[in-house]
């Protein structure tokens, strides 16, 4: 800022936003992130919020259940743990998708979230009634009201400022659970589907809907103990879970997973890159270690994207949705025996398909496709 007044006061030299962007990029300036939250928390604040997080459920009367978290994260769906995996006509890293629109946080709330809330107590028997925790990020506030719903009985309430690293339930392994799962099965579709295709020929069929199919199975395997123990920075009293004696035979098979994708692509990965991957520490394009995990775009950028609609967006190979099951096995069935595990995919594409108008139908065809997957991971694995 005092240079800016310096160019200006000497030479009557303003800078744009634009000058400054491409005279960074020229010189190779560049403005790091500083990593490593928790060094940073502010631990009185984080307490005080406990005791006034306790306060409000008692004053709404409300059960565990009907207190929430929602907390954003970017994922780059084809990413793998070796950063030597690029198609030669590919110019930007996979899953890093170039357009710039976004569902407004109060369209979300209001249209996505309190239906939401709405339901879940109707099934429940529960008055329709909920606090929603969220970290202070500017896009969660509303200028001109308290966000809640129109009845007032679902509300919000903000994490203070330097503390979400320490508290935001969602960041206390809900989020990294749910990637890793992730990962898990976009590494088992490129080791056992497609097998007559090179490995960069089967990272390109993976499309669109896969992606969201996986991430929605995803979410659907955290376990109710992953979510109460990620309120335990939050609320006291909740119940002591056993630990997970299996983790050691998770990560064991994760890396039997990614030296397969090794085998299959021809690359090395080592368990530091492996543990980089798991936690997203991913390289920018130029190799950087910033852990650039999503792009953030100005308000003038937010409503340009809102507001123009009707132009053209980029389109990758990935987002095109086939007709013809192109994106994964032929429809053929040639066995004439017991069905095998290439059997039994087709015949799951052939119905997702045939029910694609029918969006529950397909979720609960996709996570059984993941299961016969996953079944044969193992049977393999033995």
């Amino acid at each position: 800022m005092f240079q800016d007044r310096w160019l200006y006061a000497v030479h009557g030299f303003s800078a744009s936003d634009g000058w400054m962007h491409r005279f960074k990029q020229r010189f190779g300036l560049r403005v790091k992130a500083v990593t490593g939250e928790k060094a940073s928390v502010n631990v009185e604040a984080y307490l005080n919020f406990k005791k006034v997080l306790q306060k409000k459920i008692q004053e709404m009367q409300l059960s565990l259940s009907q207190v929430f978290n929602a907390d954003e994260s970017a994922l780059f769906i084809k990413l793998l743990a070796t950063r030597s995996i690029v198609t030669c006509d590919e110019t930007v890293a996979s899953g890093r998708k170039q357009n710039k629109t976004r569902l407004l946080f109060r369209q979300w709330f209001h249209e996505e979230f309190v239906p939401a809330v709405r339901k879940f107590s109707a099934e429940r028997g529960l008055e329709p009634k909920a606090l929603l925790v969220l970290d202070n990020c500017t896009s969660h506030y509303d200028v001109d009201e308290s966000l809640q719903s129109d009845d007032g009985l679902i509300q919000v309430i903000y994490l203070p400022p330097n503390v979400t690293a320490e508290c935001q339930p969602m960041d206390q392994a809900v989020i990294n659970a749910v990637k890793r799962k992730y990962k898990r099965k976009l590494m088992l579709a490129l080791i056992l589907e497609n097998e007559h295709l090179s490995f960069e020929e089967r990272l390109k069929k993976v499309n669109l809907q896969q992606c969201i199919s996986w991430l929605a199975t995803s979410w659907e395997e955290i376990s109710d103990k992953t979510i109460r123990n990620s309120w335990k920075k939050l609320i006291d009293g909740l119940p002591e879970d056993a630990v997970n004696v299996d983790s050691k035979a998770a990560d064991d098979d994760f890396k039997a997973l990614v030296s397969r994708i090794d085998s299959l692509a021809g690359t090395k990965t080592s368990e530091q890159d492996i543990d980089l991957w798991i936690k997203d520490q991913v390289y920018d394009a130029d190799h950087n270690p910033d852990w650039v995990t999503s792009e953030v775009f100005s308000d003038d950028e937010i409503l340009s994207s809102v507001l123009k609609k009707d132009q053209p967006e980029m389109q990758e190979e990935w987002l095109v949705d086939t007709e013809d099951g192109s994106n994964s096995f032929d429809t053929s069935i040639t066995s004439t025996g017991d069905p095998d595990f290439g059997d039994a995919i087709k015949s799951i594409d052939c119905l997702v398909r045939y029910m694609k108008h029918d969006v529950a139908e397909v979720c609960r065809l996709n996570a059984l496709r993941s299961k016969i997957t996953e079944v044969e991971w193992l049977k393999r694995a033995c």
